[in-house]
Order: structure tokens, then sequence, then C-alpha cells
């Protein structure tokens, strides 16, 4: 298997045209394979393995590499997950769901845990990652609240961590 490079973890995208899209897949599909078989040997089952890696893929490719300033896996932080999961997620998903939301939690502490393990994180920005994500309170309050606003009040719950700023 290739050996992972920062160039792997790069946006490269110019845009958001089909040709671009899998311009970057070609370019990070190799983390993701290794995400998936870093899972598959820590133990977890096919069907895990292959969940919590399509969480980290609906993550970085359809949020991060699309509306968000970072243009690089490395370079999230607790910001970058409230703003997706906690406002992007519940206003552009079909489906959104508290249950949901865990699943995608749990897929990206699953991802940066395994970026910390491979050395391409710090500790202390896992420990980040990881306690943003045990913060399902939060989250479960964001989705409830999305619904109740009305108004002013919706207003300001958009702004509030707006991934579109």
């Amino acid at each position: 298997m290739e050996e992972l490079k920062g160039k792997h973890f790069e946006c490269i995208k110019e845009d958001n045209s089909e040709e671009e899209k899998e311009k970057q897949w070609q370019r990070s599909k190799v983390v993701f394979d290794q995400f998936y078989e870093y899972l598959k040997n820590k133990g977890l089952n096919e069907k895990t393995a292959i969940r919590r890696t399509d969480q980290a893929v609906f993550f970085i490719m359809n949020y991060l590499f699309v509306y968000d300033d970072v243009t690089n896996i490395l370079g999230i932080s607790e910001e970058t997950i409230r703003k997706f999961l906690g406002n992007w997620y519940i206003r552009k998903s079909w489906n959104q769901s508290f249950k949901g939301i865990k699943s995608i939690l749990m897929g990206i502490s699953s991802f940066y845990t395994f970026l910390k393990d491979k050395g391409f994180i710090s500790k202390r920005q896992l420990d980040e990652i990881k306690n943003v994500c045990k913060d399902k309170a939060w989250f479960e309050m964001r989705l409830r609240t999305y619904f109740e606003a009305e108004g002013d009040d919706f207003y300001d719950w958009i702004q509030e961590y707006n991934y579109d700023r």
C-alpha cells in the first residue's frame, strides 16, 4: 500500500466540478483506504469499519473540501466540527437525526485517532477533536433548537457556527 504523504491530505480542487471531485478523490483515496485497514486491524467488523470510513469521507469530501476554508485534512479544529454537524449537516441533510450525528462524530473521532496513531497530528489536536466529539448534548440541542427556532431566533441560530461566512 502506498505510503501516506502530506500531499494526500491537501485539497487540490479548483472548483466543485465532477472532474475536480474525481481528481481530489484519486489524491485522497489512499488515506481512506488506510483508515479502513486500520479499523479492521483494530478488530472492528467490516460493517462498522465501512460505516466509520464512509462518515470520514462524507465529512471531508462533502463538507471540508467544499464549504470550509480548511485546505488540509490535518487542519481542522473544534469550530470546524461544530460548523459541520451543528449547522451544515442540520441544514443540508435530508435525513438529519441525532443518531446520524452521533455516528458521524464516532467516524470523525476514529479518523483523527488514526491520524494521531500514524503521527500526522498531535495529541493536543486529537484531544480537542475528541472533546468536541464527546459533546453530544450540544449537538442534540442544536438539532432540537433548529426545529424550534422562529423569526429572529432562527436567524441567530443560523449565524451561530455558520459555515457560510
